[in-house]
């Protein structure tokens, strides 16, 4: 077998047509796979296009990206290792915000190089509207207080719609203009409690055009506002962060005062990790029918996760949470939680003929201690006709009510209850 393999890389070095001495390996790779290449010192070092091209405020990046649509070529941005001391990292400088055009069956790839933002104001990158593409970045740097990388359909391009569908994305790292150290000097990790957090690190604004079926993967977003954020048109996206942190609000769906089915079914996976700054919010959702598979740390009391007034059908597991704020008028929200017991509580019983509502995101389950002198009681869910029942509680009795279920208690003497979530 090892025979077998090592005749055939051998038969292949023979047909390879032979280089000339001090060709360039990058361009001919390139030219062969019908590929725009931007190189670290391009075009002098034999790249298509890079920071020596000449008039260019994008490092060549922007010339890149339009001549691969002028040309129906894919994109390559060369990359490199760095070592302190030893080598320098490739950056690519943006004196303007990179626009990338509609594009339809295309690829964009990319060693972990950094494409750096300097402007305080403005977007780092925008990309128009997709159909199948791949793209995929190393590290996208801002110093600006608007979106590291925005998704925003806007061209009626591929198919003729407006559209960013059936991509894959892929960023290393998303930094946003509070910059990656804590304290906001590299290498010192004390927290500037003063220090500001601004910026976007991924913002899907289907405003204009819709964000629908796309997978997307980051594994940093650090030094935001807010780290991701689903605002407009934005459906069935697949969304992957490992994780997000030094953030004032970790992950935002929708918008406090926007239909929830704007943002609606959506899948998120992410870690949050909020690393001590004040007043920090995990994930606030305004969506509907979205999935959100949770990590949570040290995010302020009660705001691991905030549903908005216009939440409704969402499911969100998270294994440890510290806190949540429900101020959905829906209650069909739900939570999944290994500490949920902690968090549950048991209120007083209401005055007879009052009602009493779970207005918590998971079942509880109801105890009765002591059963006091009840003469008729009654379950409501939802629009139902309330369950009727004539006659007492008694001692070690259950009853299950789901989020949003009403009881209602007719009494001379008042119960002894005890509330306990069920998971």
């Amino acid at each position: 077998m090892k025979l077998l393999i090592h005749s055939a890389v051998l038969l292949m070095m023979l047909d390879r047509p032979n280089l000339k001495e001090g060709a360039d390996v990058s361009v001919e790779n390139g030219t062969k796979r019908n590929c725009i290449v931007v190189t670290p010192h391009g075009p002098r070092d034999g790249g298509d296009f890079g920071p020596h091209t000449p008039g260019s405020k994008t490092s060549g990046l922007q010339e890149a990206f339009e001549a691969a649509k002028a040309q129906a070529k894919d994109v390559y941005i060369s990359g490199g290792s760095w070592t302190e001391s030893k080598t320098e990292p490739v950056v690519y400088f943006l004196q303007e915000t990179l626009r990338i055009p509609w594009m339809q069956n295309f690829r964009c790839d990319s060693g972990n190089c950094v494409i750096h933002y300097s402007p305080s104001q403005g977007d780092a990158v925008v990309i128009d509207s997709q159909m199948s593409c791949t793209y995929r970045f190393g590290l996208i740097v801002s110093m600006s207080s608007g979106a590291t990388v925005r998704l925003k359909p806007m061209t009626a391009g591929p198919d003729r719609f407006k559209v960013i569908t059936s991509t894959d994305f892929y960023f290393n790292a998303l930094v946003g203009g509070g910059g990656a150290w804590p304290s906001g000097e590299a290498y010192n990790s004390t927290l500037d409690e003063k220090r500001k957090w601004v910026g976007t690190g991924l913002m899907l604004d289907g405003s204009i055009g819709s964000i629908d079926a796309n997978r997307i993967y980051v594994t940093e977003i650090v030094g935001c506002n807010r780290g991701i954020h689903l605002s407009g048109g934005c459906t069935h996206n697949s969304i992957e962060a490992t994780s997000i942190h030094l953030s004032q609000m970790h992950v935002q769906l929708g918008d406090e005062e926007v239909s929830p089915a704007r943002v609606r079914a959506n899948r998120v996976n992410a870690h949050m990790e909020a690393q001590g700054i004040a007043n920090a919010v995990g994930a606030n959702i305004h969506g509907a029918e979205n999935i959100l598979t949770l990590s949570s740390e040290g995010m302020s009391k009660g705001h691991d996760i905030i549903f908005g007034k216009h939440a409704e059908q969402n499911l969100v597991t998270i294994a440890k949470l510290n806190g949540f704020s429900n101020q959905s008028k829906w209650h069909t929200n739900r939570v999944s939680t290994s500490s949920a017991h902690g968090l549950t509580g048991t209120p007083a019983v209401p005055l007879s003929g009052d009602e009493v509502m779970n207005e918590l995101p998971w079942s509880v389950e109801i105890r009765i201690i002591d059963p006091g002198k009840v003469d008729r009681w009654s379950q409501a869910s939802g629009s139902d006709p309330p369950l009727s029942f004539d006659g007492p509680l008694f001692c070690g009795q259950s009853i299950l009510i789901k989020p949003g279920d009403r009881l209602k208690f007719q009494y001379s003497k008042a119960m002894v209850w005890a509330w306990r979530a069920v998971q």
